[in-house]
Parts: C-alpha cells; structure tokens; sequence
C-alpha cells in the first residue's frame, strides 16, 4: 500500500532470453527500478583499489545469465558486484551503471576501435577525459567503481531522472536520442533512457541467480523456525540481544499494535497506516519522523542489510510508489529475518518475513536514531 500520496527494443538474443525470465524471479525482482535514495557516500573517501576490494567481498554473483552470451553475463555480475558495494547496495545506481553499459557497449568490455576516439572498456571511458588508465577503463570491476565515484559525486543525482544523471556522468555525443516514454520527443540522456527498463530486468536476473541469501541486498541473516501467530509473529520471538535501547522502545511499541487496523492516514493509537505505524513507533522512543513514506525514506541515516538492528525502517516500492527512487511502503524491522507493518486494510498490522515483504523491490533501510547502541 502506499501512505503518501522505457522499454528496450529487441536486439536478437538478448532481449529473446530477458523475455523468457521465469515470472517468479521478476515479481521478486523487477521492481528494483526504484532504488535507494540518499545511499552511503562512504565509498567516495575510499581509493579506487578499496572500493574494488570491497567489491569482490561485499557481493557475490556468480552463474549463467539467461540471454547473455558468457562474457557478458560475468561483466554484468561484476557491474552489480562493484556497484552495490562502492554505494551501499544501492539497487538504483547498479541499475544506472547496467543501463550505461548495456547502451555504450552492449556489455562487452571493448578495445580500441577505429572511429572511437579512444572510448575504452565497458562505459567507453577516455583517458583523455581523465577516466583513469587503459587498464582501468578496460578492467570491469575498476571500470564500474570510476563509474560509481563520478555519479554519487553529482549534486541530488537521486534526485534526477536515472538517464539525466547517467548523461551528467558520461557526457555521451549521442545525447538528444527519442524518449521511449514521451511521445518521440527528445529528453537529456533519452539513449541510455531507451534501456533504463531493461536494465532493471538485467539486475533483477543477476541479484536473483546464483547467490547466497543475503548477499548483493537480497536478505538479511536470521530467522525463526515454527508456526507463526495469527498476527505472522513466529512463536519463539523476542526483541535480539543488542538492540540498542532506543530501538528497543520503538520495536516494543511496534509490537503492542500487532492486529490492530489498518486506514490510511492514521497514525494511531488505535488505527495505523504504515508510516503512521512507523512514526509512532519512534515517537514512544522520544524521535520524531515525519507521518509520509517519501520523507522518512531521508530521515535518520542509511544502513546497509548487514548493519541492519531492530528497529530500523525497511523501505519498499509499495503497490502504488510515488515514483522513481521514491518509497511508497514502509515498516520496522524486528530482527530474525522479520519486518512489522501496517499492511493493507484487509490484513493490517502484521509480521512479515523479509522476503515477502521486500518481494516487490528494496528502496531504503534507515537508522532513526543513529547514535542508538
């Protein structure tokens, strides 16, 4: 529920196998379109030996991807692997960085080429740009990671259409190209707009296949064994050792509202929507967010899955998202795998495992209260 308020040409076999996805991994998967906005910076302060060191521990992809040939299934993975941990598992700039390549060079890591002037590797990067050396422009990994610093360095790039920040980074000549989605006319950045749709459909595959749950933003660790309650608590529940006492106060709350209805605009004590749920929870711990999904997909701080503590904010696209990058679901993650929200009016408040309740897509993951434990 919501509180708040492009598409690729065929290219031959690629497209062929994109379309034959099973449908499960797309309605898990799809709708990482959206994207976390206000993703950790902290990889900006890092050199570009770091962040690929980072790259090769955060996120594991590995395996066949449905339509790519080999080699462009690997150069796909490491985009995802190098974008993910440079931004803090941000699914919009992997998707951003999907797009670039897939447009520059069909996500093939190309030489020299006559008529190129000197466009290199996967995102046809130049040296004389200053994008690095030969062999960084031509390295997937390296590549990506240039990439990312460049666009996280863009003032509000969550903020802008995917494409426009995509052409701000890479300053294409074919800028001008027909948008796919405003009537034939000409938009900042339309080439790489024509496969921002694709792109997710990539990302969805690639963060699907081959990977241990919890990796590349997938999951989280935890989990309880036996039946659940009526309200989806499994049996057996208690708030994890550690939490910090804010997060305490809030998780606590949460819980006490287990059951009760779900109406939109509500904020309590008796009636919640999901931000409604969300605000009311942190106000027991004496922090105030703001009763829209949109505004407290800024507040606090991001977390990354593995800094996750009961008691943060799960962001996901929701049934009706406002828009691009723009949460439109929110609830408060309890530990063990679980996320607590005011649903829909027809199951209300309730206990979710984190796979159901980020099936249609991750936006954000805050931290309220960031000086908490």
């Amino acid at each position: 529920m919501s509180d708040g308020t492009s598409s690729r040409s065929a290219a031959g076999v690629v497209a062929a196998g994109v379309a034959g996805i099973a449908l499960s991994v797309l309605l898990l998967f799809v709708t990482v379109i959206g994207g976390v906005t206000g993703a950790q910076d902290a990889g900006l302060d890092l050199s570009l030996t770091g962040m690929i060191l980072q790259a090769e521990q955060a996120c594991i992809v590995s395996g066949p991807v449905t339509g790519l040939d080999p080699q462009q299934a690997a150069n796909a993975e490491q985009i995802v692997a190098a974008a993910f941990a440079d931004s803090g598992e941000n699914t919009q700039v992997a998707q951003i960085a999907l797009m670039v390549a897939d447009t520059e060079s069909h996500l093939q890591s190309l030489g020299p080429e006559t008529g190129n002037d000197g466009s290199l590797g996967l995102f046809q990067q130049r040296v004389s740009q200053g994008w690095g050396t030969a062999a960084e422009e031509l390295d997937p990994a390296e590549a990506t990671a240039m990439f990312v610093q460049r666009l996280l360095a863009l003032p509000s790039w969550s903020t802008l259409a995917p494409w426009v920040a995509a052409q701000d980074v890479q300053h294409s000549a074919f800028d001008g190209a027909p948008s796919p989605t405003n009537g034939g006319s000409t938009v900042v950045g339309g080439n790489y707009q024509a496969n921002w749709e694709f792109a997710g459909l990539l990302l969805a595959v690639v963060a699907a296949d081959g990977n241990t749950p919890g990796s590349c933003g997938q999951g989280v660790s935890g989990g309880l064994a036996g039946p659940a309650s009526s309200d989806g608590r499994p049996a057996g529940y208690s708030i994890p050792a550690g939490t910090g006492p804010a997060h305490t106060k809030a998780v606590a709350y949460a819980l006490a509202q287990l059951g009760k209805p779900y109406v939109w605009g509500a904020a309590g004590p008796t009636i919640f929507d999901c931000s409604g749920l969300t605000e009311a929870a942190w106000a027991s711990a004496g922090v105030h967010l703001l009763h829209y999904t949109g505004d407290q997909q800024q507040e606090g701080q991001p977390v990354t899955a593995t800094q996750l503590m009961a008691g943060d904010l799960v962001l996901t696209p929701g049934s009706d998202p406002p828009g691009p990058g723009v949460a439109g679901h929110v609830g408060i993650y309890l530990g063990d795998g679980l996320v607590e929200s005011a649903i829909d009016p027809q199951m209300g408040v309730a206990v979710q495992t984190w796979q159901a309740f980020v099936s249609g897509g991750l936006i954000a993951l805050r931290d309220p209260d960031p000086a908490d434990g």
